[in-house]
């Protein structure tokens, strides 16, 4: 809806863990990109926070102190598929990218159409 509503480039922060979804993080953002014509910026924190007290996750394993490694590996993509390179897994980091927003427009004109995706 961002896009179909002006937007240029949108921007998702996450603070997600490798077992949950590090599998699908390469190509995430740039899917999202390609359906949407418009950069996105797929954002992810790094390291691990410790927490005093032990919880648990629902998941039925043994209390825990931490939530677990946050992989970072943030990147920019862009309407036609294209994608930076990540940020480091491990270090807090700093990118820079030049976004030509003309090619949102150049893609929007060529596919026509944007994807709509609805929750049932």
């Amino acid at each position: 809806m961002y896009s179909m509503n002006g937007a240029e480039v949108i921007f998702n922060p996450s603070a997600t863990i490798g077992a949950l979804s590090e599998p699908v993080w390469p190509i995430e953002a740039r899917n999202a990109a390609i359906a949407n014509h418009c950069f996105t910026c797929a954002i992810n924190r790094v390291g691990t926070e410790h927490f005093k007290s032990e919880f648990t996750s629902g998941d039925g394993k043994k209390a825990h102190h931490d939530f677990g490694h946050f992989y970072g590996s943030s990147y920019v993509a862009g309407p036609d598929g294209s994608r930076t390179p990540g940020l480091s897994r491990t270090r807090d980091g700093l990118l820079v990218v030049e976004m030509d927003l003309n090619l949102n427009r150049q893609v929007s004109d060529k596919w026509s159409f944007k994807v709509q995706f609805r929750s049932y």
